[in-house]
């Protein structure tokens, strides 16, 4: 920053210091000042995006529009409540940023930058703020508890950063949250019980971090929940049956823990589910009959367990179902007479296990069917030849991979 930019900016303070009405000219002629030292600091000076942040507008007739006419910024009566500055390639820290100088910042999105450093503890100053967003940046360190101070919050995303150590507990205390995403991150420890407390939130995305420990039964409690994404990280012990109270639930995310025990039957009490993603754990027992139930159900995973006994018949009573996987269990017995009987699915891959028995009629005349895994059982018959014509085609164009065997029968 220039000597004549600085001196502007203490002119602009100088010059209105007892001006407030409605927070006009004085208070945002020091959330200029603020928003420019910030804009200092940063590393990368040349951002075309913040050419507009300057102070050329202290000539203009009504210079209280400062910094209200700046690109990404929004202001209520002269002070500012949005700022949006989402993938402008800025790279700098957020303890630069002005905390403390802008009291009604209600939204803040700066994702797809680079920020780096720590989150500041100061966040939770910015008592009346709605929306934020510090996704995909290189931001490192704890996530501070402070930030739980934000008790207007309705959305805070700080995905795909550097993120560890624990989630707060002090989360729980977030009331009016709605959506909660950290996904794409280091964090380590349990799942906070006090999620439970959250009977707003609608979704909660937790994927791909080093979380531990049991699912916690307080989950159950969020009766508004329609996405829960808990999958990719090293969750222990059993599903909850308190899972089967989520009866606004559309997607389940679990795949790829390390969840141990049998599904819980009321969870084919979920009528809104459309999605369910149980694979990669070691999980065990019986596939519940109630999962027929499910009369949305549209993707069924539950592969790579350790599931045994007989394919429910049931099955065959989800008339939405496009996917179904059941590889590398212990299942045994026939596959159900009934699948496909609405002409909707398109895969089925049931490979190693110790299935048995013919490929039912349905399947055989099963038109929408376009990729299928049979391989590693005992089955005998053959799907029809317009089927393998459509697989091979498929494959030919290049559009399917890691294709088995259409008919993977003996």
């Amino acid at each position: 920053m220039g000597s004549f930019e600085i001196i502007s900016i203490f002119l602009i303070v100088l010059l209105f210091p007892s001006f407030h009405p409605k927070g006009g000219a004085s208070a945002s002629a020091e959330e200029a000042a603020a928003l420019l030292k910030w804009k200092a600091r940063f590393q990368n000076q040349n951002n075309g995006l913040l050419t507009s942040w300057n102070l050329q507008s202290m000539n203009a007739s009504n210079s209280s529009n400062l910094p209200c006419t700046w690109a990404g910024i929004s202001c209520i009566n002269g002070s500012v409540n949005r700022l949006n500055l989402s993938a402008w390639g800025i790279k700098g820290s957020l303890y630069d940023f002005p905390l403390l100088s802008l009291p009604n910042l209600e939204y803040l999105d700066l994702s797809l930058n680079q920020f780096f450093g720590s989150i500041p503890r100061q966040i939770g100053n910015l008592s009346k703020l709605i929306y934020l967003d510090f996704s995909v940046n290189e931001l490192s360190q704890e996530i501070p508890p402070e930030i739980c101070n934000l008790r207007n919050l309705i959305y805070l995303a700080l995905v795909r950063n550097q993120l560890s150590g624990p989630i707060p507990p002090e989360i729980g205390t977030m009331y009016n949250i709605v959506d909660i995403y950290l996904e794409f991150n280091n964090l380590t420890g349990s799942i906070p019980a006090s999620f439970g407390n959250l009977n707003r939130l609608v979704n909660l995305y937790l994927f791909h971090n080093h979380l531990s420990g049991p699912i916690p039964r307080a989950i159950g409690n969020l009766i508004s929940l329609q996405f829960l994404d808990l999958s990719q990280n090293y969750l222990t012990g059993s599903i909850p049956e308190s899972l089967g109270n989520l009866t606004n639930l559309i997607h389940l995310y679990l795949f790829d823990n390390r969840l141990s025990g049998s599904i819980p039957k009321n969870l084919g009490d979920l009528k809104f589910l459309t999605l369910m993603e149980l694979g990669e754990n070691q999980l065990n027992g019986s596939i519940p009959v109630s999962i027929g139930n499910l009369s949305n159900l549209e993707r069924l995973y539950l592969l790579k367990n350790q599931f045994s006994g007989t394919i429910p018949q049931e099955l065959g009573n989800l008339k939405k179902l496009l996917v179904l996987e059941l590889d590398q269990n212990q299942l045994s017995g026939p596959l159900p007479e009934l699948l496909c009987q609405n002409g909707t699915l398109q895969n089925i891959t049931v490979s190693e296990n110790m299935l048995t028995g013919p490929i039912p009629g349905s399947l055989k005349n099963c038109s929408s069917l376009i990729r299928t895994r049979f391989n590693g059982n005992h089955f005998h018959g053959n799907l029809p030849q317009q089927q393998r014509i459509l697989w091979g085609t498929l494959q030919q164009l290049g559009k399917m991979q890691n294709l088995e065997n259409p008919d993977g029968c003996k």
